[in-house]
């Protein structure tokens, strides 16, 4: 898929998890249902006060994965996007506009828990499935 539909598929409101890692590389995955992507080479999220955030201060790197399943494996549709966090405001207008998107999504109690939006820049973008490199 291109960076349109790209976006058009994250912003439906799919959930996606979100790979980190800790600053000595113990790893973690978070089930993520806030993503959006603002342009074609960045996602924004909003995360709660949580190992996946205290990762992402030490360890600047990540990955989403999003998908929909098919009928088989193979009619699996989704991507990957590797990551770079560029910005994690816990006050101010950006934090704002996530959690008033989840207000609006799914409530008030959801929206409180955000700590911090995340802005990352991606740097690459992977098929969901890979059968070579």
């Amino acid at each position: 898929m291109n960076k349109k539909q790209l976006r058009q598929f994250i912003c439906a409101g799919r959930v996606g998890y979100l790979a980190s890692a800790s600053a000595d590389g113990a790893p973690n995955c978070a089930v993520i249902g806030s993503a959006t992507m603002p342009d074609d080479n960045h996602l924004l999220l909003g995360l709660g006060d949580n190992r996946t955030l205290d990762n992402l201060r030490h360890n600047g790197r990540a990955v989403f994965t999003v998908a929909e399943a098919g009928e088989s494996i193979t009619r699996w549709q989704g991507a990957r996007l590797y990551l770079h966090v560029t910005e994690i405001a816990t006050d101010g207008a950006l934090k704002e506009q996530v959690c008033s998107a989840i207000a609006a999504a799914v409530g008030s109690a959801a929206a409180d828990a955000i700590a911090a939006a995340v802005y990352f820049e991606i740097t690459a973008i992977r098929p969901l499935l890979a059968f070579s490199h």
